[in-house]
């Protein structure tokens, strides 16, 4: 049953990844002999040693970020604010891991460029560009943490217009109240009748 239903799988894949490129009804015209082409190409347009310098300014722009999320992991143990401290420690921990992998993919290109490896070399160049825009991404995400916007320009001001034609009585407060003269003095305190 599993491999009946994996065949299925396979194959409905392999159908629609025909009629997306053109393949469908129109390829059977062409005869029994005719391959559709699967594979895609794809050159890289930057030459090995662009490729090398672009790497060279991630690791910059990464090492930046790191410094700042670093920064900001320090603001928030000086504050004593143990949930920004998680946040900006989680983002930290994962930038770390995405510059490890940078580093592999950097020694990978190196690699790749010394064989004239095209295919892998473009490959380790879009890793490397992947993992540049996560740890920026991880960087925001940080600031986010401390919950400051990056374009905070100043402390909140709040001024307020009063109308001077409104009354200055408050509606919202009961009416003060006003001792009426027409009302009898109350009742001496005597205890009604003796018996």
């Amino acid at each position: 049953m599993v491999k009946t239903s994996k065949w299925l799988l396979s194959t409905t894949f392999a159908v629609s990844a025909l009629c997306a490129q053109g393949g469908g009804a129109g390829a059977a015209s062409g005869g029994p002999d005719k391959v559709q082409d699967l594979s895609v190409k794809q050159r890289p347009t930057l030459t090995a040693p662009e490729m090398l310098s672009a790497a060279k300014e991630y690791f910059a722009s990464m090492d930046g970020t790191m410094k700042r999320i670093q920064q900001l992991q320090e603001q928030s143990k000086r504050q004593k604010d143990i949930i920004r401290l998680n946040c900006v420690n989680d983002k930290l921990m994962q930038s770390k891991v995405d510059v490890t992998i940078a580093q592999q993919s950097m020694g990978a290109l190196q690699e790749s460029i010394a064989r004239a490896d095209e295919g892998g070399r473009a490959h380790e160049f879009t890793r490397l560009t992947i993992v540049n825009q996560k740890v920026l991404v991880l960087g925001t995400e940080a600031e986010n943490c401390i919950g400051e916007d990056l374009s905070f320009v100043g402390a909140t001001r709040i001024d307020v217009e009063v109308d001077p034609n409104l009354p200055r009585i408050d509606e919202t407060l009961p009416p003060t109240p006003i001792n009426n003269p027409d009302r009898p003095p109350p009742i001496s305190h005597t205890t009604g009748p003796s018996a």
